[in-house]
Parts: C-alpha cells; structure tokens; sequence
C-alpha cells in the first residue's frame, strides 16, 4: 500500500478498507457477498503479482499464498498486481467456505453472491491482463467450479425460478421465486459482467435454462430477473417500480471509502427507502475500520434484515 499511496494516491485512498473472511461476515449478519474472478484455465497466471515484490522489498508480509494461485481455476481478487490479497485465493475456496458456514445454519436467510469479473485491461502499464470472458468454455468452466461445491438443491437457479412460465422475466413477475421458507439455507448467484460476457453466458440457455447463475439483463429481456443499480439516490424510483414488479434488486450504499471518509448516509437513507432486497456495504457491523471513520451501515435498530416494506402482505416475522 505504501508504494501505491506514492505513486497512485486516489486509487490508494479508494482502497484503503478492508473485508472479514467470509464466514466471520456472514457471523455478522451480512447476507449478501460479493466475490471478483479472474480466470485462469491453465494456473499461474496471477502467482508472481507485482503488488507482492513492492511488499516484500519493503519488508512486509501479506499471507499471499502462490501455491493456490498457480493451480487451474478461478481466482479471487481486485485488480491484478495492485489488490491482489483475498482471504479465500480462489474461487471454489471461497464457496466452500460458504457453503460449510451455510451447512452449519440451515434456517439462515438465502444468501446472494455476486460474482463480480473486470475482465478487461486496467491499461495500466506492466499490470497483468486478464483473459476476457465473453468466452463459452470458460463460461462453462465457471459453472461447472459453481455446481462442484453447491450441487442440486444447494443453489437457487434460474430453472427453479421459471418454473412452467415462458421465461424467466414472466416468472419473476409472477411470484415465481421461491418462499422465504423454501430458500432458507440456500444461496443464489448473480453474474455481474459486462455485456458482451452476459450475451455469451445466455447464448444457447434461452431465460438462462440449464445455467448456475442468474444474470444481469435489461428489464425487457426473457432473463431478466435481478437488477443491479450502483446509485440509490438517481435510482429510487426506477428500484422501487423492480421491486414491486418482482425483481429482485442489489444496490449501494458506499463506494471507494468515499461516504465513509464524509460521513454521508444520504446513498444509505435512499438505498433502504427503495425497498432494494440486497443493499452491499464495505462497512457492515464488525467490519475493519483502520481509519478509525466510525462509518457502520445497518437497517433501522442496528437490524441486517427485514421484511420488505414494499412487498409485505400481512404479518411477516423474520428470524436470523
């Protein structure tokens, strides 16, 4: 970080937070994960990072672990060479992890991993290239690291969801989602990439048939079912009207560690009065604080869940 802070301070301020394993965020209530992959079908390929020479020339020791990074598979971090530290290095560790806190509370609420991919060049010079992703053996690839750890009825899927209806967007705006009874101590995937790689991961699985993950598609298409919006405030009213039509909806309240050095909650107030199921944080209670910023998102209460105001129908009790 201290080569970084001399020589990219923005980008240094910008990732200057740091997250729980995943199982300790998941202790803390937090439901909703979000995991970055690169992928590396031959291994290697982020073993040697640049960020790890500049630690080790300056004496320091950051448990980066190259034996994992030089197997074949998925791996988990930010950007290459730069954040390139992880507490789970790769991606079938970081399911496992889930799935083993998951196995160990099966009444828990359904949890939601976004699988997040910048596959393309950050154009900075010297920095290792991702391979990029619109590509269907890879995408397969994916899937397949998916279904090894959370097999059958481990995972919510777009299958289940569409039921008997046309496509996955008529299911959702027909109550097509599972309970809250039904899904608890399950877990369910949205893809987040650009969309170049979504076109190529629905290519040949009409409405996502036969596919690990949900997607992210414009609202009109036959796989839409999950929305992302970046920015509560802007979006509110586009959020409120994708809730109330079945969507499911991810937003924000914080980014870059920008709200939390100003102390501002207005993305917070804005994401909750949406009625957004999965509002994402790098400031969930417990979180590490090493700018002592204070910064603490919740729901009203000190609460990580609750019914939906926008979809509540009668009574409604919510446990764990």
């Amino acid at each position: 970080m201290a080569k970084l802070r001399a020589t990219e301070p923005k980008l240094a301020e910008a990732l200057d937070y740091y997250h729980l394993p995943l199982s300790r965020q998941l202790d803390k209530g937090v439901r909703q994960l979000e995991i970055d992959i690169f992928a590396d079908p031959d291994g290697g390929r982020y073993a040697a990072p640049k960020g790890e020479a500049w630690a080790r020339a300056a004496g320091e020791r950051t448990g980066f672990d190259p034996a994992a990074m030089a197997m074949p598979g998925f791996k988990v971090l930010h950007i290459p060479d730069v954040d390139y530290l992880s507490t789970c290095a790769t991606l079938v560790r970081c399911l496992r992890e889930v799935d083993r806190w998951s196995r160990a509370h099966p009444k828990h609420l359904p949890i939601m991993i976004t699988i997040n991919a910048a596959d393309l060049s950050s154009g900075r010079p010297g920095i290792t290239v991702p391979l990029p992703l619109d590509d269907k053996h890879l995408l397969d690839a994916l899937d397949a690291e998916i279904r090894t750890v959370l097999p059958g009825r481990r995972l919510i899927i777009p299958d289940e969801v569409r039921g008997t209806s046309a496509s996955l967007r008529d299911a959702v705006r027909r109550g097509g989602w599972p309970t809250l009874a039904a899904a608890r101590g399950r877990i369910y995937i949205a893809l987040d990439v650009r969309d170049a790689v979504s076109n190529v991961y629905r290519d040949g699985h009409p409405s996502l048939a036969g596919r690990a993950m949900f997607g992210w598609y414009p609202e009109d298409q036959p796989e839409a079912a999950i929305q992302i919006v970046q920015d509560p405030v802007a979006g509110g009213d586009t959020i409120r009207r994708w809730v109330r039509e079945g969507m499911i909806v991810r937003t924000r309240t914080d980014a870059n560690t920008v709200e939390a050095r100003g102390n501002d909650h207005t993305k917070k107030r804005a994401a909750l009065a949406s009625g957004a199921q999965a509002v994402s944080t790098d400031y969930y209670p417990g979180a590490p604080d090493p700018l002592g910023l204070k910064f603490v998102v919740t729901l009203p209460g000190g609460a990580m869940a609750r019914c939906n105001p926008l979809r509540l129908i009668g009574a409604c009790r919510l446990t764990s």
